[in-house]
């Protein structure tokens, strides 16, 4: 009880979204049924569950919003403290509202009667908060464990992207030693600035940085390619500051180069678009097919089904990555979401 938590780690973070508000009001509404009708309940049973579901649905909202006010706080408390304050929130505020609604509502008269009524409601509530504590201990703990799968899946898939695209970057360097010397000096010092970007700490970055990322790497195969490889992109004027995982769209216009530019005599152009609409990112790299052409290139197919993985767990299932062959022309479509949790 008492083991210190990551940050960002809040036991009833779940409560704080759509799902988790839908729930708590569901759930208290069912209490509020169970005690209206209730064997020993008198008086118009109808009036009696309005009054009740007042009282516990008030008594949720203040100490949900009392809670959510705090949870920058708690995020760096021991799990003992946060569900301390879970705990004492709710008992308090069930009761501040059984006394003021001990006389509006429930026609409570004389001291005892008032002290049965107000510690019956702290009992009743406390029993139910206990309970509620262990599903979201199980939950909680449930939701590291994912999390810590999906993490190591994610890093053994960015570990096989990241030595595939350094190992193209440092060759094409070694090539140029041996023909241009302030080439091959530039071509260092652009990877050294891509290796940088690959490296940084962190699991996404802004789609500015990851755009200069795809730009520099483009920079260096221009040196292997010269005038066979063309790019042509397709930006809004102003980019959005949103954040994408990196090597997202570095690995797109690498196979784009390894498929359309590489097994190509005389070359060929990489069309890079970016659209954004309101609630989506939409980014698409296409490459022209070299007719009667075999690439011998072996595993260029790893890059784009690591992405779709690597999306799948970054934005839970809500990306999408689609490839279409159609008239020569192979066409890669990544679609994410603008907003997405940062879960891992």
């Amino acid at each position: 009880m008492g083991k210190p938590l990551s940050a960002d780690a809040l036991l009833y973070s779940a409560l704080f979204n759509e799902r988790g508000v839908l729930a708590a009001l569901i759930v208290t509404q069912v209490v509020a049924i169970i005690l209206a009708f209730a064997p020993n309940a008198s008086g118009d049973i109808w009036l009696h569950l309005g009054a009740i579901s007042l009282l516990l649905h008030l008594t949720v909202l203040v100490s949900s919003s009392f809670l959510y006010l705090c949870r920058r706080f708690l995020e760096k408390q021991t799990r003992f403290i946060q569900l301390s304050f879970f705990i004492t929130s709710y008992v308090l505020s069930t009761a501040v509202f059984s006394l003021v609604f001990s006389d509006i509502a429930f026609d409570i008269e004389g001291e005892i009667p008032l002290v049965f009524f107000v510690l019956r409601n702290c009992i009743i509530v406390l029993l139910i908060t206990l309970l509620f504590v262990q599903f979201l201990l199980i939950h909680f703990e449930k939701e590291q464990q994912t999390k810590a799968l999906s993490r190591a899946e994610l890093d053994a898939l960015q570990a096989r992207i990241r030595p595939h695209f350094l190992y193209n970057s440092l060759n094409t360097a070694a090539e140029l030693t041996h023909h241009n010397v302030e080439a091959a000096e530039h071509a260092i010092l652009a990877l050294a600035a891509l290796s940088q970007a690959a490296m940084r700490s962190g699991q996404s970055v802004l789609l500015s940085d990851e755009i200069t990322l795809t730009k520099q790497y483009i920079s260096l195969e221009s040196w292997r390619f010269a005038e066979r490889l063309k790019v042509e992109w397709l930006l809004p004027e102003h980019l959005p500051a949103l954040y994408i995982p990196y090597l997202t769209l570095q690995p797109l216009v690498e196979n784009a180069v390894c498929h359309g530019i590489e097994p190509s005599p005389s070359g060929a152009t990489i069309s890079i678009e970016l659209h954004v609409t309101t609630h989506y990112l939409t980014l698409i790299v296409t490459n022209p097919i070299p007719i009667k052409v075999v690439n011998t290139r072996e595993h260029n197919g790893m890059a784009l089904d690591n992405i779709r993985s690597r999306l799948s767990i970054y934005y839970k299932g809500r990306a999408q990555l689609t490839i279409t062959n159609k008239n020569n022309q192979f066409r890669v479509k990544v679609v994410i979401p603008k907003h997405a949790e940062k879960t891992l």
